[in-house]
């Protein structure tokens, strides 16, 4: 769309056509759809049900205990389970933390690892069940605090 400026010439307006927006909405709502479909099916596997606590309850920089819970649909324990635990920042430039976790108790694994900068953190438990199948979960940790 053409305007004339207040110097005579003409120049290209900024405003966008309405089916631009349109479309941008479109095409974010596909994308979004498509994700949190992903992120559905990686959370939820009916071979395993995961439960998870974290100590210190309140994340700060440090150590941290997060102790993991395997159940089958049956409930009874999974053991013999192998589980990796990494840290990732949620800011680029950090480098991961990552350590294994140890069965404690049948079906019950502990991951002893440490928060080295306070901020929003991503954990991403990989467990590779004793059936083959692999399993995995991302816990969001917001807010770790400075120690002390």
């Amino acid at each position: 769309m053409l305007v004339r400026a207040a110097c005579g010439r003409h120049r290209r307006s900024r405003v966008n056509p309405p089916w631009r927006l349109a479309l941008l909405i479109v095409a974010a709502s596909l994308s979004q759809a498509g994700c949190s479909r992903g992120e559905h099916t990686a959370r939820t596997d009916p071979r395993v049900d995961l439960t998870w606590t974290l100590r210190p309850a309140a994340a700060a920089v440090g150590p941290a205990t997060l102790t993991l819970s395997l159940r089958a649909p049956s409930g009874g324990p999974i053991g013999g389970a192998t589980v990796r635990l990494e840290g990732h920042m949620t800011h680029a430039g950090m480098a991961p933390v990552i350590v294994p976790a140890v069965e404690r108790a049948p079906g019950v694994y502990e991951a002893n690892f440490a928060f080295t900068m306070q901020g929003d953190w991503v954990l991403l438990l990989s467990v590779n069940l004793p059936d083959g199948a692999h399993v995995e979960r991302r816990i969001d940790v917001a807010n770790v605090r400075p120690s002390g």
